[in-house]
Formats: C-alpha cells, sequence, structure tokens
C-alpha cells in the first residue's frame, strides 16, 4: 500500500490561498463555535465572519488578498461542519485526516478514536515505506543478571548480584533493486563463561504475488541454509513455504526441516493461521487466532501440539491511545507448568519507548522481570532474575516488585515537578517553540482587516454603554500561577483589536483555543498560554484572565472591579 499527500481538497483555485498552513487550523476557533455547535449555529457563526471579511469589502489589492485567506478557511471550516462525517474525521484527526489517500479506510468509521487509529495505522504504513527504501541499521544490546541472592531468608545463602551474560547484535538492511534487498546481521554473546557468536546473510525478493527470502546463518557449531516462500492464493489467504537444512559440525550431520503456513482473514476482525513443522528431531502442529480491533491486535490464543513441549498459550492487550501505551497480559500453559506475564510499553519520547514486564514459571518459581528501551532502530534489553528458589518467592516479591513499585509511584507524587522536567529531557521539541513568523505576519493583516469593524463596534457599545475592550493581551501564563487563576508571563500579544471586533449586542463569547481566533497567532509555542482582558460594561471598568483551554464570557458580575454605589 502506497500512501502520500494528495492534491488540495478545495480545488485549484482555494488550494493556492491554503497551502500548508491548513494542516494546524482550528474549524471551531476559525468561526468562533464550541465543539457541540448546531448546524444553525455554525451557519450563523459563518455568516457573520463573512460579512467580516469577504473580499469583496475591500479595494486594497494586499488587503483583498489577506481577505481572500481567511475568507477561504472560513468557506472550508463551513463545508467542512456541515458534513457529519467529514467533522467526525475532522474531531478524530484534525485536517490532516482528511487529506489523505487513505480516506476511503478512514471514512468507513463514524467513531472519532477509530478513525484516529485507522489513521495512524496509515501513517505508520507510509512511514515505513519511506525507511524500508534506505538503509537502516539496527541493534540490539541485552544484559542479564541476577538479585536471587539477596533475597534468601538466612543470611548465610545471601550473595551479591551477578552477571549472568551479554549479548550484542548488529543488522543491516538495504536495497539494491526496486525488487531486492539483502541484509547481514551478527551476534556476539557470553554467558556462564562462555563465548558464542554466529551471522547470518539474508536476500529478498518481491516478485509480483510471491515474496522470496533466502538466509544463510553461520554460528560457532552450525551451519544452516532456509528458504521462505510467501505468496497470497486467494483475496483473504497466504501460504508460506520455509525449507530449512542445517549441518551440525559437532554431530557431522545434516538435520533437514520444512515448515507449512497457512494465514486466512476469517472476519474483518479475526484472522487464523496453521503451522505445520516437520523434521527429524520433533514434529508440532500450531493454530492460531488473532483478534484485532483498529489494525491492532487485541487478543491471541494459539494452540500447539508437539511431542516434545505441547502448549496453548493466550495474549490481551490493553491501548492507551492518549499516553501511547500498550499493556499486554499473557499466560502459556505447557505440559510442564504455566507461565504467566504482564508486560507495559509506552512512549517516552517522539523516537524512543520504554517498556517493562514481569514474567513467572510454576513450578520452578522462576521470577524475573525486564525492561526494554527503544531508541530509534536501537533497543537495550535488561534481564534482572528476582527469584529461582520456592523458598525465597515471598521475600523476591514483597522486596523485589511491591516495594521498589510503590516507592516509584509514591517519589512521582512527590517530586512531581522533578519528575516532568526529567520526562521534558526525552522532548525534541525545540521546533515547536519557535514562534511561526508567518502565521505572526498574518495575524497583523488580519487585525488591520478587522479594525474598521472593530472601531465601528466599539462605537456602538459606547453609544448604548455596553462592552468596550480597554485592553486585551493572550500568551504566556506564568508558571507561578494555577489553573483557576492563570498570571501573564512576558511572552504576549496584543489581541484589542480582534476581540472587539467579535463583540455582538454587548456580549462576547469564545469558546475554543485562543490561537486559531482570527488576529491571533501562538507567541510561546510548547508554554500554557492564557487570556486577560480589561473592559468596560456600564461604565464600570471589569478585568478577567482565563487559561487556554478555558470558554471566555463577557461580561460577567464576577469580573467587575469597581464598588456598588451606596
Amino acid at each position: 500500500m502506497s500512501i502520500s499527500s494528495g492534491s488540495s481538497i478545495c480545488g485549484d483555485e482555494d488550494g493556492d490561498l491554503l497551502l500548508d498552513e491548513e494542516e494546524e487550523i482550528d474549524f471551531y476557533a476559525i468561526l468562533n463555535v464550541p465543539k457541540d455547535a448546531t448546524d444553525d449555529e455554525i451557519i450563523k457563526a459563518y455568516r457573520k465572519r463573512c460579512l467580516m471579511f469577504h473580499p469583496d469589502r475591500f479595494t486594497d489589492n494586499d488587503e483583498k488578498k489577506d481577505a481572500e485567506r481567511v475568507f477561504v478557511k472560513l468557506r472550508r471550516a463551513h463545508e467542512v461542519l456541515l458534513d457529519p462525517k467529514q467533522r467526525a474525521i475532522y474531531d478524530a484527526l484534525g485536517v490532516q485526516g482528511l487529506d489523505t489517500q487513505g480516506w476511503e479506510l478512514v471514512s468507513r468509521s463514524a467513531n472519532p478514536e477509530n478513525i484516529r487509529k485507522e489513521y495512524e495505522f496509515l501513517q505508520r504504513l507510509k512511514e515505513r515505506e519511506l525507511m524500508l527504501q534506505r538503509v537502516h541499521p539496527t541493534s540490539t544490546f541485552m544484559i542479564k543478571t541476577t538479585v536471587a541472592g539477596m533475597f534468601q531468608e538466612n543470611e548465610e545463602d545471601r550473595y551479591p548480584p551477578q552477571l549472568l551474560g551479554i549479548s550484542l547484535s548488529q543488522s543491516v538492511d538495504c536495497a539494491f533493486t526496486g525488487v531486492d534487498r539483502f541484509g547481514l546481521s551478527g551476534r556476539v554473546k557470553t554467558g556462564n563463561g562462555r563465548g558464542d557468536g554466529s551471522v547470518s546473510a539474508v536476500w529478498k525478493r518481491v516478485a509480483g504475488n510471491v515474496n522470496l527470502e533466502n538466509t544463510v546463518s553461520l554460528s560457532a557449531d552450525s551451519v544452516s541454509l532456509t528458504c521462505r516462500a510467501a505468496r497470497n492464493v486467494f483475496t483473504r489467504a497466504a501460504v508460506i513455504v520455509q525449507p530449512q537444512l542445517q549441518y551440525n559440525m559437532l554431530h557431522e550431520a545434516f538435520i533437514p526441516s520444512i515448515a507449512l503456513i497457512y494465514s486466512m482473514k476469517l472476519h474483518p476482525r479475526w484472522q487464523g493461521s496453521i503451522v505445520l513443522n516437520i523434521s527429524p528431531i520433533a514434529n508440532a502442529l500450531t493454530t492460531t487466532m488473532v483478534h484485532t480491533e483498529n489494525n491492532h491486535a487485541k487478543a491471541v490464543g494459539s494452540l500447539t501440539l508437539s511431542p516434545v513441549n505441547s502448549n496453548v498459550r493466550l495474549v490481551y492487550f490493553i491501548r492507551k491511545p492518549e499516553n501511547d501505551a500498550v499493556t499486554e497480559m499473557s499466560v502459556q500453559m505447557t505440559t510442564y507448568g504455566i507461565n504467566p506475564a504482564i508486560s507495559m510499553d509506552r512512549r517516552l519520547s517522539r523516537y524512543s519507548r520504554l517498556s517493562c514486564s514481569f514474567h513467572f514459571s510454576f513450578p520452578s518459581c522462576l521470577l524475573y522481570t525486564k525492561f526494554k528501551l527503544k531508541a530509534g532502530q536501537s533497543t537495550f534489553d535488561w534481564q534482572i532474575v528476582l527469584c529461582d528458589d520456592k523458598e525465597a518467592l515471598s521475600r523476591s516479591v514483597l522486596y523485589g516488585v511491591a516495594i521498589p513499585y510503590f516507592t516509584f509511584k509514591l517519589a512521582k507524587m512527590v517530586f512531581r515537578p522533578w519528575w516532568e522536567r526529567f520526562k521534558m529531557m526525552f522532548e525534541d521539541n525545540s521546533r515547536e517553540q519557535e514562534v511561526d513568523v508567518a502565521k505572526k505576519e498574518e495575524a497583523a493583516n488580519i487585525v488591520n482587516l478587522m479594525r474598521a469593524t472593530a472601531e465601528r463596534i466599539k462605537r456602538d457599545e459606547e453609544s448604548k454603554n455596553g462592552v468596550i475592550i480597554e485592553s486585551a493581551r493572550y500568551g504566556q501564563c506564568d508558571i507561578s500561577g494555577t489553573r483557576a487563576y492563570p498570571l501573564a508571563g512576558e511572552r504576549t500579544i496584543d489581541v484589542t483589536v480582534p476581540l472587539q471586533a467579535m463583540v455582538n449586542d454587548s456580549q462576547l463569547r469564545v469558546y475554543t483555543v485562543k490561537s486559531q481566533l482570527p488576529g491571533f497567532y501562538d507567541p510561546c509555542p510548547g508554554d500554557p498560554k492564557m487570556l486577560t482582558v480589561r473592559y468596560f460594561f456600564r461604565g464600570e471598568e471589569h478585568s478577567c484572565t482565563v487559561a487556554d483551554e478555558m470558554p471566555l464570557m463577557i461580561p460577567l458580575r464576577a469580573h467587575r472591579l469597581t464598588n456598588d454605589k451606596t
């Protein structure tokens, strides 16, 4: 599947006016309506804005061009918000959700959360295609330690933490032609005083509906050749044949084997597969069912029948898209025991992920945890054995799992400001913190367009002793303030004219994030923002300050600064 940005959805005539800035536009802010606005409210707000920004109201060429840019946005916002399907997609993804060739897939769902997940899936496919066109080396560093000796009940049986093994893997994959790729990978490891390693060469070829992959692997005691051929046989089914020939240098014997895989989409949300492994050592038959939700695995069940080790494995996934986190719960039941595990994975920064997992085996009572950090194409894996003895299991769970977990949670609450600063170290938001110069200039031009309207409304309000905006500042919120009582910082802009132009019948209502309002821009990207307004109503001075995400309602009795006359 190939995904690329298409042409403007507004047509050729309007596309030149919007360019790339539509990616960040807020249609609700442009019209100044709440997110739950009705069609009548949207139409009314659109007509009111058109009276202010219609290009025919201006004679100067520069002013007319500025007005045209605003008018195109107003018309686009009006079009999208009055279409239920487009509005649902916009609420979930923003404008970029409407301007993609994967729109047909996304538009099948009316649920904003499902739309967002499907769109993210399309974006990942696009990023993956771009990545596979280039050389992308990957590496994995793994270290295995044990602290089980620290939790022994008898002091004479205790021993300090020990290093059990280290392994390092490195691979590179590059494209030779449009259908051929070649890769090299190597691995070295050491454990218990013994070193080992392997190297592999892979050639992949895509020819029509057939995918071919040949791998040659060389290790200290064996050489193996593996061939893999995959082909779609039906619209929803695929067959994979994977023969392998291994030569064991220690026993001077050839060991052939073959794996036959049949995979089929049984339902839009169910995928099934059957794998048959045949070899002189042991045969195995595995069947797997995968339940998907929004292109992600939700539950997996597999059954393996083998004379060596038959087992049943169940996996369940819980996803939290708000912080890009995944919790995986699994259990494997074998003829030798039961192995439950839980894994928590979440995004640490834009290019890194952090995961922690706990694994337990019964009746051997082996308990270990894994910490994995993935940064770009590099993975760092640290495995810690907490218990390998039934007698020390309870102490290992208490001192190795429970106490560290609750200590970490308590430290996060106590040192929350420091924790937030620590997380910011991993965020690369330097570009987001730069003020958009183009938007700043555009806001200044729009203010000039609104000035005549603002002066007219101000005269009308003065004649009836209504709302007169004395001053208004929008921008940085000082860190010493709170959400209920925000304080202005240093980086603010004057928005007196835009707010006065929005007054209607002695009332001013602002429902959404302010930086997207006409005449506004973001003077401090990445920082919390606020809006402070000083105004007169019925001859009395009023003042109010609201956080960026809070609505602004003017006038209110609580804003009055002067005392009641007695």
